[in-house]
Order: C-alpha cells, then sequence, then structure tokens
C-alpha cells in the first residue's frame, strides 16, 4: 500500500457500520446489535461498557420516535473508525423534549463515530445529533 490506499480492515468496517445501519432502519436491532461487541462502550456520555447500553440507547431513540428513518449522506472508513452523516427523519408522535406530539415531521443531521476492534466489531461509539435543529422545528426555539 502507498498510505493513500484504505486498508482492508477499513472496508470491512464500512461494511459492517452500513449493515448495521441497515438493520436499524429495518427495526431489527439483534442483527444491528450483532455488529457491537460485548463489551461495547458509548462515550458520548457516562455509561459502563456493555453491549445492552447500546441496546437500551437504540430501542429508547426508537420508542421516542417510532418512524425514525437514517439516511446515510457520507460514511468515511479508515484503519479502525469509521464515520457518517445521517439525515434523520421522524414525525413527533410521542412526547419529546418535554412537549406533547405534534405530528410535525422533522428532519436533523446526526453523526456518529465509531472504533471497531480487529475481528470488525464496534467497540467505542460517539453520537452528535444537531438538537438546536430539531428544537426549532418543534418550536421549542425560535430561528436566530
Amino acid at each position: 500500500m502507498n498510505g493513500t490506499e484504505a486498508r482492508p480492515s477499513s472496508a470491512r468496517n464500512k461494511a459492517n457500520y452500513l449493515a448495521a445501519k441497515a438493520a436499524f432502519n429495518a427495526r431489527e436491532l439483534d442483527r444491528c446489535l450483532a455488529f457491537y461487541a460485548p463489551e461495547h462502550q458509548i462515550m458520548s456520555w457516562p455509561a459502563p461498557p456493555g453491549r445492552e447500553h447500546i441496546r437500551a440507547f437504540l430501542e429508547g431513540t426508537l420508542a421516542g420516535w417510532p418512524d425514525l428513518r437514517l439516511e446515510l449522506a457520507q460514511v468515511v472508513a479508515e484503519d479502525d473508525w469509521v464515520m457518517g452523516r445521517a439525515v434523520a427523519t421522524a414525525t413527533h408522535t410521542t412526547m419529546v423534549m418535554g412537549l406533547a406530539p405534534t405530528g410535525k415531521q422533522v428532519m436533523t443531521s446526526f453523526w456518529d463515530l465509531h472504533r471497531f476492534d480487529d475481528a470488525g466489531f464496534i467497540v467505542q461509539t460517539w453520537n452528535l445529533m444537531d438538537s438546536l435543529a430539531l428544537a426549532q422545528q418543534l418550536g421549542l426555539l425560535s430561528a436566530f
């Protein structure tokens, strides 16, 4: 390799990331979670290691946004890292941010960064959502 070519593990990790997102969108959480290592750790907030924490996060997300759909806009892989940006769309049908359901369709950006182990499992995850755009669309904040 000349330093500009992707390593085979990068391609595998990117494929695993894409497959996990497809399983999430299909509501096949067990298949999605199969891409996460048993000792997976969410790094975006204090959480102990364990795949059950990412399961709780994903289940909670779907409970709050039952029709949530992530459309991947960009995915970049390098070595043991994969980063993606998705456009998230959903209908506000449950209590969110203290706001009763409005029935509004919302759209926001969602970024996630994953570190993979040598076997191709996700071992660490950082998540970031454009909560300001979401709050504005729900009428919690005025545009500035």
